[in-house]
């Protein structure tokens, strides 16, 4: 995703804007493309789905990473009475930047009577990364959304840890042109934080999930019932914002284990909130 531009004086980098937009609409009970476009290294894939699985789309980043000052729009719409799952192709990696901050936005319009579940893979912040992810959301009075997040601060597995940089993830959801949700995670001091014992205390991933429909909050002690079985270092808890939007959290030490913890309760969820299979896409299981 970058390119080595030699000048006499110096060395520029070359960053990236990529984008991708779907949109997908109701034909005779089917749920179909009604547009779609990708500006590389962004594409969106539409693989066949799974038996009992709705329209399923893959946004996949085909330069292997994000570095700072490049700039990623996707735009995705539920037409009314269409269903969707969109996921990624893998977790997305954000490289350490020598100074410029990355941007990943996100749009999410869901239209009256129809569905979207959106569950990337992760992503994976390397030291000294600057990175900032905006997500949208905008939902009509009626329509369902389940989406959710992982954000890993460095790759344990390979001893690597977040230890300096800036990472900034806002999410938005509206209901029915009202504002309902705002969420702000702002980490621009990584081993401070850590260290404190009000902050990230052995924390090195963390996990955000909404499940909004109008009766969403009937739901909340089956969901802490179900977050209940996660393992005993991960930690977790589930809000009712409002009768229309529950919103569940998971903070670990471990990736693997948050992952494990997240597709379980995820699985479990999509039967009850979703009507579909108790497994997640297939593209996870890979």
């Amino acid at each position: 995703s970058l390119a080595l531009a030699h000048t006499d004086e110096t060395v520029q980098l070359d960053r990236t804007t990529g984008a991708a937009r779907l949109s997908v609409e109701n034909r005779d009970g089917r749920t179909a493309t009604s547009d779609l476009y990708s500006a590389q290294p962004l594409r969106i894939l539409l693989p066949r789905p799974g038996v009992g699985e709705p329209m399923t789309a893959v946004l996949a980043n085909l330069s292997g990473g994000i570095v700072g000052g490049d700039l990623y729009e996707t735009d995705i719409n539920v037409g009314a009475g269409a269903s969707l799952t969109l996921t990624a192709q893998a977790a997305e990696k954000i490289y350490k930047s020598s100074g410029a901050e990355a941007e990943n936005r996100l749009t999410m319009r869901v239209a009256e009577g129809a569905v979207l579940e959106w569950l990337p893979q992760g992503t994976i912040l390397f030291d000294r990364a600057l990175f900032r992810q905006r997500v949208r959301f905008d939902l009509a009075a009626d329509s369902t959304l389940f989406a959710g997040a992982i954000s890993i601060l460095g790759r344990s597995a390979m001893g690597e840890t977040f230890a300096s940089g800036r990472y900034r993830e806002h999410w938005d959801l509206k209901r029915g042109g009202r504002l309902v949700w705002v969420d702000r995670f702002e980490l621009a001091d990584p081993t401070g934080v850590a260290s404190a014992s009000s902050g990230l205390r052995n924390v090195t991933c963390f996990a955000t999930a909404l499940f909004a429909r109008p009766d969403a909050a009937d739901d909340l002690d089956w969901a802490r019932d179900v977050q209940a079985g996660a393992a005993g270092d991960i930690r977790c808890g589930v809000t009712a914002i409002d009768n229309n939007l529950l919103a569940m959290r998971w903070l670990g030490p471990d990736a693997m284990r948050l992952r494990n913890a997240v597709g379980a309760f995820w699985s479990a969820a999509r039967v009850r909130w979703l009507g579909l299979p108790a497994r997640m896409p297939v593209i996870w299981r890979i």
